[in-house]
């Protein structure tokens, strides 16, 4: 992203300005969190990933490619998972779902698309030699967001975004899709992109965050970068991982932490090592 603003209706009595000096770069195969309250700009920063939306100003590059210039097969690069699954799920069956894009555009034998539908509800959970036949809108709703990320991981993208993914989730599926990211991330062959209000459950994934305040850019770094930088902001520090927040307090009050990640676990046992030092001090 170079100086990017967009602006909805210019010229119109509409006119919104959307996004305002918008500047960072994503390495490849990492995993950035987008953070911000409802109309920051989230989704429509998100939509110029892969060419939905072209920047008024500034310009967008993937890899060398001005999406400006780009044509629709930017889009099977850019995978965009939306907020509402059942937005993405329109054939008849799971299966002509997942592999709609294939069996339209890629040229490929049907057992190749199999194959590849196969290998892609494996990667998400997705048991399709059961679901196959099923209609999408029998599917519950975790069961919809995997296939509605089966069906953009089928086309190999080299980023899969995500637009708000545990919106309708239970816990149980919203663990479900923790480790479904998980695995992705561990296999290091995509770079993924989550947007959320609330990116706490994403927490140990995230190598970066970016946080929107009324379109433009308060903060981007590591985790705890954005934390140093916003943390005394009385009006995004609401915005931040609450367990974030919780180190970049402790640190503040001479509590250091080391912190490598964000897995429960290791932070519960550094917590009780620091109550169990603080109370033997006191």
């Amino acid at each position: 992203m170079e100086n990017l603003d967009y602006v909805y209706n210019g010229g119109t009595p509409l006119e919104k300005r959307a996004l305002e000096g918008i500047h960072f770069s994503l390495p490849s195969a990492r995993v950035l969190g987008i953070l911000g309250g409802t109309g920051s700009g989230k989704t429509t920063l998100i939509r110029h990933f892969n060419g939905l939306l072209t920047p008024t100003e500034g310009r967008v590059l993937v890899g060398d490619t001005d999406t400006r210039s780009s044509g629709p097969q930017l889009r099977r690069k850019v995978g965009l998972v939306f907020q509402r699954p059942e937005r993405q799920l329109f054939e008849e069956t799971v299966y002509g779902d997942i592999s709609f894009v294939m069996r339209r555009f890629s040229g490929l034998d049907e057992g190749e698309i199999r194959g590849r539908v196969g290998a892609a509800c494996e990667r998400v959970g997705l048991n399709i030699s059961e679901m196959a036949d099923r209609s999408p809108t029998a599917l519950s709703e975790g069961e919809r967001r995997k296939a509605a990320i089966a069906g953009i991981l089928v086309n190999e993208p080299e980023m899969l975004v995500l637009d708000e993914p545990l919106v309708g989730l239970d816990p149980p599926s919203i663990r479900e899709l923790v480790d479904v990211l998980t695995t992705l991330k561990k296999a290091g062959d995509r770079t993924l992109v989550i947007v959320s209000h609330d990116v706490d459950d994403f927490l140990p994934l995230l190598d970066l965050l970016l946080v929107l305040d009324k379109g433009r850019q308060a903060a981007y770094g590591s985790v705890m970068d954005v934390c140093e930088s916003l943390g005394d902001n009385a009006g995004l520090r609401c915005l931040l991982p609450r367990l974030a927040m919780l180190v970049y307090d402790l640190d503040k009050a001479g509590h250091p932490l080391a912190v490598d990640n964000f897995e429960i676990t290791t932070m519960a046992e550094q917590l009780t090592n620091l109550l169990d030092r603080d109370g033997g001090a006191g």
